[in-house]
């Protein structure tokens, strides 16, 4: 009867695992801001074991419009299960923000989105706070994530229709996000207010990031459920032409997406299955933010850390990924440390000389660990 008992809780041993693993949360806050009269809501994703791997710090990804939560649900949920793979299968903090749609307070998400228009005569209300929005984000609710959080200091903003828009404004004009994914947002508004941020935007001068624009059958003879205005497709158009006619550097990772068989809404989905699973394999193989070196400390404890233990990742300071890498400095029978000048994101692994003997780290994400702020740069790993 051994061998069947044996056998049985192999078979069982996976299942008490996953059941016993911490399941990803979502929390509800309402933040009682001073620049508004009404409490906003917001959504925050933690991913599954994030109080169990206190060492590893995630991006942050902002969600316009999740009042209506299906927005905020589909980005959690296909970041942390249809785009996983394998060797893509990095974790993100998830945040969505909650724009108003209470009409009859004469404030709702087009007075968060937009400011006030220089060439169009409006004739509704809603429009002109977007500086009192950003100032909440910047000012509030980033912080609140930053410091409640851990949080590796690289955000993206997603955005649909005016949500789009305010998100190529809040990243050209304000550097608040480092990528984002708009999704058909109106480039003609004003003027062409928005397709002219992007066409004066510096993308030589900026530093690395994933940006991309999508567009779905606005303003097309084909758009008959929504009706958008054709100079919506113009302005589209001409972005699109300005793009192609640019040198795009290497550094920026730019995608233009256009979905013409897919209404203003339908859109959502194809353009997040598609930009999600590029910006997850974006930030999975990431670019140096600078030139620059920082300073890490490094350590590494567990029963089985005796004899010679070797750190080994994505740059020349930490051997180029030879498994017989950088050795680390003996502190005591259990624990070996490093200080290294290494350039962020740095990405790393733990040897006893060869991939064969390569540690698994109990604290931390599975697959190469990372640094990626200078502010969080010292990290001490466990492993058996």
């Amino acid at each position: 009867m051994k061998r069947p008992t044996q056998f049985l809780m192999t078979l069982l041993l996976p299942v008490c695992s996953v059941t016993a693993q911490e399941i990803a949360r979502v929390e509800y806050k309402e933040f009682d801001s001073p620049l508004f009269s009404f409490k906003r809501p917001v959504l925050i994703y933690t991913p599954e074991a994030y109080d169990e791997n206190p060492e590893v710090d995630y991006d942050v990804i902002y969600v316009f419009d999740s009042q209506a939560r299906a927005s905020f649900d589909l980005v959690q949920s296909l970041l942390h299960f249809a785009l996983q793979t394998p060797n893509n299968d990095r974790q993100y903090i998830v945040v969505g923000v909650a724009n108003p749609t209470h009409w009859e307070i004469e404030y709702n998400r087009n007075n968060d989105f937009l400011p006030v228009p220089q060439h169009w005569q409006m004739t509704t209300p809603y429009y002109g706070s977007v500086d009192k929005f950003k100032k909440f984000l910047k000012e509030e609710l980033m912080p609140y994530i930053d410091s409640n959080y851990r949080t590796s200091g690289h955000n993206a903003g997603i955005g649909h229709s005016l949500g789009a828009s305010f998100v190529i404004d809040a990243m050209t004009q304000d550097d608040m996000f480092d990528d984002i994914i708009a999704i058909s947002p109106n480039m003609a508004w004003d003027d062409d207010y928005y397709a002219n941020m992007i066409k004066n935007f510096d993308f030589a001068g900026s530093r690395p990031r994933f940006i991309a624009l999508s567009m779905g059958s606005e303003g097309l003879e084909t758009d008959t459920l929504y009706q958008f205005p054709k100079v919506w497709r113009d302005s589209w158009e001409n972005t699109k032409t300005f793009l192609d006619s640019v040198s795009i550097p290497g550094h920026i990772k730019l995608e233009v997406i256009d979905l013409p068989e897919y209404d203003h809404n339908q859109v959502i989905l194809p353009v997040h299955m598609r930009a999600l699973r590029d910006y997850a394999t974006y930030r999975y193989n990431p670019v140096f933010i600078d030139n620059k070196f920082y300073p890490v400390h490094i350590e590494l404890t567990g029963s089985s850390v005796d004899g010679d233990v070797y750190i080994t990742g994505n740059q020349p300071a930490l051997a180029n990924w030879k498994p017989e890498g950088v050795k680390m400095k003996v502190l005591n029978d259990t624990t070996r440390v490093i200080d290294l000048n290494l350039q962020l994101p740095a990405e790393f692994k733990f040897t006893k000389g060869s991939w064969e003997n390569a540690f698994f780290i109990t604290n931390g994400e599975p697959g190469n660990l990372r640094i990626s702020s200078p502010a969080k740069a010292v990290k001490y790993y466990k492993t058996f």
